[in-house]
């Protein structure tokens, strides 16, 4: 998924809630989720955990990625979530970013046996082998990404995101903000969840009008970094008539960013971070479907305080307000009232996005669409 980092890794420790912090902290305005402060968010059982006033049993946890904060995404927002969860339950706090994929296992057995740590967030699903063998060998509790694996009590767990619901609420704001009737995706690689949320947003642009052009753009098969690639497949769309359009790439996201800058009246949909300091012009940007872990670690942490960690994966959906829609100038209260009811459905079962398996599936969804 990203390019290994050679050479060693770096470290930034903090000893306390309230030390300096060297990520990119993330303070963006929620719309449509009114779930998202409590309890229960970020896919958590308030009733499995202990409770905020007990005494916790972890005092210092630490976070294990392939990169660092400049991808606007991914690791942008891990790091600024996992600081933001030790922060908020006063815990100490070691970050590992620019892992790279080399060694894995010996970086998740460092920040154990060298750091301390006594919960470890390895965030990367290709980190999930690496975080089960270690999880095993140490009896510390890992939270990975979807691996595929199987949560293990008192060893593992994963984190999934049901990435259509945030497609499609995206969708939703593209739908109606669109001035061309023509709007586009574009994913950098076959990631499962670029894929999901690619269907997930067509399907959201056809429940506002069916009528709407949706295109859809790939890099490559493994285009995560591909920053020209990113620039040329969103310059074929605009050229395409899109004058919105919604980029999932990670490292790719700053060739995105360029053919928007070079496309004046063209608006962009972000995903999983803020990507605003990155444009030449920050009114251009839609919104961005955030992902928003803190709920997530928080939960899991307390999970492991109760003893129960490992029974369940956590799951962020738009529900309990692990995935949401950034509050710009461009979000009209119009579009933030559809977002709100539309989350409201998609929480109650009555709206129900579906994903793909693969880009041939994507299209399938779009042209279905446009066939009904």
């Amino acid at each position: 998924m990203y390019k290994a980092r050679t050479g060693g890794v770096l470290r930034r420790t903090f000893t306390g809630a309230g030390a300096l912090v060297a990520v990119s902290a993330l303070t963006l305005g929620l719309v449509g989720c009114s779930s998202q402060a409590g309890g229960n968010s970020g896919g958590g059982d308030s009733s499995s955990g202990g409770s905020d006033d007990a005494a916790t049993k972890v005092s210092k946890i630490a976070f294990v990625a392939p990169e660092n904060e400049t991808d606007l995404g991914w690791n942008q927002v891990g790091l600024a979530n996992s600081k933001d969860a030790a922060d908020k339950m006063g815990l100490e706090y070691v970050a590992v970013p620019d892992a790279g994929w080399d060694n894995i296992e010996t970086v998740l057995g460092q920040v154990i046996d060298d750091d301390g740590a006594q919960f470890v967030i390895a965030h990367a699903s290709g980190y999930g082998v690496a975080a089960q063998t270690v999880s095993g060998q140490t009896q510390v509790p890992i939270l990975a990404q979807d691996s595929g694996l199987k949560p293990v009590p008192g060893q593992l767990a994963q984190a999934l995101v049901s990435a259509e619901q945030g497609g499609y609420i995206a969708g939703i704001a593209a739908a109606m903000s669109t001035q061309s009737k023509t709007v586009a995706v574009v994913i950098s690689a076959d990631d499962v969840n670029w894929l999901d949320m690619a269907a997930g947003f067509a399907q959201g642009v056809y429940s506002v009008d069916p009528g709407i052009n949706v295109l859809f753009g790939q890099i490559s098969a493994s285009g995560y970094a591909d920053s020209a690639g990113g620039k040329t497949a969103v310059e074929t769309v605009i050229a395409g008539g899109a004058d919105v359009v919604f980029g999932m790439g990670d490292g790719a996201t700053l060739g995105y960013l360029q053919a928007i800058d070079a496309h004046p009246g063209v608006k962009y949909i972000a995903d999983i971070g803020d990507v605003t300091s990155a444009l030449k012009d920050p009114s251009v940007l839609l919104t961005s479907v955030i992902w928003d872990y803190t709920p997530t670690y928080e939960q899991a942490i307390k999970d492991v305080d109760a003893g129960t960690f490992g029974s369940k994966d956590y799951e962020l959906t738009v529900g309990n307000g692990g995935l949401y829609l950034q509050d710009t100038d461009n979000m009209t209260q119009e579009i933030k009232d559809a977002v709100k009811t539309a989350t409201d459905g998609i929480d109650a079962g009555t709206i129900k996005p579906s994903g793909a398996k693969d880009s041939a599936a994507v299209k399938d969804v779009i042209a279905a669409k446009k066939a009904a």
